[in-house]
């Protein structure tokens, strides 16, 4: 449904309950007929919504309609606004946002600056996106779900706690070889989300008996506190946040021991807590390191090849299925070598793909091998961007 219709409808509801005691021609709409409506009606609208009444703020703030609002969302893709995130150290760390599809129809799209959890303080990366939610990594023991639509932040428990006296550099973040990665998404069989937090570090003591191991820890916010689960298998991923496809998070995964199949994708089921390999395409080059995203719902892997500047990106279509593999689309060499390695981020029903490529963001058209440069605040150098969905969904 277009945007326009929504507003329609939401002013024509909003005139029908302002009806006061037959002062008004306009009918009373009973109460399951104006939450079928509501479903249908942008979030920011929504939010505007609950001053209207308190049986309207009650419906719309109840846990049930919040959940349907979304699967409605996600079953009409028209009514999703997807949007685009973009964090600068050059402005501050705040946050700017805009909506995708402007970034296709207008060069100089106008971007919104968002009231930032943390004060733009102690932040390092952007870990994942889920239903509306940002999970944001404040530091390797700190995680923080935030919901920019709605404003609403939620921190969780310091692993520090948890990891105390039990891995060799804890206490020391920045020691060589030690790191945390974290993955954030949706567990369909306890219906509650979910972060996984994924320390890697090196055991051993000398060079010829070094050994990457893990801790991996989970936190579901019902319980709000971390536990662990089986290590991760092989000498743990690469330094990229998980990335949530299907019930599952994603990383790239190097395996020293395997010179016929250095780099190889594996998922962690956020329901069983399992761990399993996905099969690569067979994309015709061998020890090449990929990066793994999420385009259309599907899990999409980019190998870039230094030797004939250019990246080629594969679109898994059935999840789990290796022949459902699909060559999506080629990207050829940009400018300067730095911008070979890219990250593709959302792609139009035309085929045309916004791409991260080191830190400014591009739109590249298959069709006539082109580029554009969207304006937003003249690609200043993000370090961080991230495609979410508005949603009512609080941490």
């Amino acid at each position: 449904m277009a945007v326009s219709s929504k507003l329609n409808i939401a002013e024509t509801l909003h005139d029908c309950n302002a009806t006061s005691s037959g002062s008004s021609l306009l009918p009373i709409l009973s109460d399951e007929l104006i939450a079928e409506i509501l479903l249908r009606i942008p979030v920011k609208l929504l939010l505007k919504f609950r001053c209207v009444c308190k049986s309207w703020k009650s419906l719309i703030s109840d846990p049930h309609f919040v959940k349907k609002h979304l699967c409605m969302s996600t079953i009409d893709p028209n009514s999703i606004d997807h949007r685009i995130m973009l964090i600068s150290e050059r402005i501050n760390f705040t946050p700017i946002s805009c909506s995708v599809s402007s970034l296709y129809e207008n060069p100089s799209s106008n971007v919104v600056c968002l009231s930032h959890p943390l004060n733009g303080c102690c932040y390092r990366k952007m870990a994942g996106s889920c239903d509306g939610l940002l999970c944001l990594a404040i530091s390797d023991n700190n995680v923080l779900l935030w919901n920019p639509t709605i404003g609403v932040s939620k921190k969780l428990p310091c692993l520090c706690n948890e990891w105390k006296n039990k891995l060799p550099c804890q206490g020391n973040e920045n020691q060589s070889g030690c790191f945390t990665v974290f993955g954030f998404g949706y567990d369909h069989l306890i219906g509650d989300y979910k972060v996984v937090a994924v320390f890697c570090y090196v055991s051993g003591a000398d060079c010829a008996d070094l050994l990457y191991k893990t801790e991996v820890m989970v936190c579901a916010l019902c319980t709000n506190s971390w536990r662990g689960i089986q290590e991760f298998p092989y000498c743990g991923p690469c330094k990229e946040s998980g990335k949530f496809v299907s019930g599952c998070l994603i990383w790239i995964v190097g395996c020293l021991n395997d010179s016929s199949n250095p780099w190889k994708i594996i998922s962690l089921d956020l329901g069983t807590e399992t761990y399993q390999e996905v099969l690569q395409p067979d994309h015709g080059v061998s020890n090449l390191q990929p990066t793994v995203g999420v385009l259309r719902d599907c899990l999409c892997i980019t190998y870039n090849h230094f030797t004939v500047s250019d990246s080629t990106v594969w679109l898994m279509k059935e999840y789990g299925v290796k022949d459902s593999w699909t060559r999506l689309v080629t990207v050829p060499y940009f400018q300067n070598p730095e911008y070979l390695g890219n990250k593709p981020l959302f792609i139009s029903e035309n085929g045309e793909v916004l791409m991260q490529f080191a830190r400014i963001v591009v739109l590249y058209n298959p069709s006539t091998n082109s580029f554009r440069f969207p304006g937003i605040q003249n690609n200043i150098g993000w370090i961080d961007v991230v495609v979410y969905v508005e949603s009512l969904v609080s941490p």
